[in-house]
């Protein structure tokens, strides 16, 4: 759910060039014998994106006690607000092919709506008591009965943990003009609740750039998101922060119970806007915003090397 822009720098025909004394990028000596002008092949950023995306609950599997193993919970949509807060160290292999590592972390909440509950006596598993079943089988009943309490109760997941992360960025340009497509796999890792978050973003990008003396530039592009996130949570049946009632019910009859859910990002495609402003061909900021049923804000200040 959560991903780091690479620097918009692409490849951008000027011209002075000037001789290149790295071994990155490849073919780098190349490139500006033909006139191209390139960004410093390292780099170190910082950034921050606040993000909200609707969510689809494919499944809540609760466990711990027969009743809560019958137990049915309609819950097919949520919310997810979070931020995510990265460092990202990269390099230009290639002139036109950058490559990046990324360590974060991300906070968030996913905000399911109960709209049904039922418990299904037939999926009561037999405890070999016979009084136990047939208390489990009344407590069942009475579940259906009471359902209408737990409509429109909040089912709420608490997400704090890691990111980690690997990615790349193919640029080229033609003129002031400029294209880039940016990918990358984030991997986030629990730690209040249990599960992960697994996330593949693609980029692609268009702009156009103006440069000014002191190396000094501004960039201006447009794109699209692709962002594909798998989320697995597990937990304690008492973190969810549900009404009293049913926290007192889970409470008495399982306090070790526990839930499982599965659920990935409803919208996978978004359209972004931003800008880069590039202070001088060591300092960059960027700033871009994505619009759409998942709506995104970010912000970078990167160091080139």
């Amino acid at each position: 759910m959560f991903r780091s822009i690479v620097s918009m720098a692409a490849l951008v025909v000027c011209a002075n060039a000037q001789a290149q004394d790295s071994f990155f990028p490849i073919w780098g000596d190349e490139a500006e014998a033909r006139g191209y002008t390139l960004p410093k092949p390292y780099g170190l950023s910082l950034s921050y994106m606040d993000m909200s995306n609707p969510v689809t609950v494919n499944s809540i599997e609760l466990t711990g006690h027969p009743v809560l193993e019958a137990l049915d919970i309609n819950a097919p949509e949520a919310d997810f607000d979070g931020y995510n807060l990265t460092l990202r160290g990269d390099v230009w292999i290639f002139p036109f092919m950058n490559v990046y590592g990324i360590l974060g972390y991300t906070s968030g909440d996913s905000v399911a709506t109960i709209r049904g509950l039922s418990c299904d006596q037939d999926n009561l598993s037999s405890t070999g008591n016979p009084l136990t079943d047939a208390a489990n089988r009344v407590l069942c009943r009475g579940i259906n009965e009471a359902s209408d309490i737990a409509i429109g109760a909040p089912f709420a997941l608490e997400m704090k943990g890691g990111t980690y992360g690997v990615g790349t960025t193919l640029a080229g340009g033609v003129g002031n003009w400029f294209a880039l497509v940016d990918m990358n796999y984030t991997y986030t890792s629990m730690n209040i609740i249990d599960g992960d978050i697994k996330s593949f973003v693609a980029a692609p990008r268009v702009g156009y750039r103006w440069e000014f003396d002191g190396g000094r530039e501004l960039r201006i592009f447009a794109g699209a998101m692709y962002q594909k996130v798998d989320q697995y949570l597990t937990g304690s049946l008492l973190d969810l922060g549900l009404p009293p009632e049913l926290n007192d019910l889970i409470a008495g009859l399982a306090p070790d119970g526990r839930f499982e859910v599965s659920q990935q990002g409803t919208s996978r495609w978004n359209t972004v806007v931003g800008a880069q402003y590039a202070l001088s061909r060591d300092w960059e900021l960027l700033i871009e915003s994505g619009f759409g049923a998942r709506r995104t804000s970010f912000m970078s200040v990167s160091r080139r090397f």
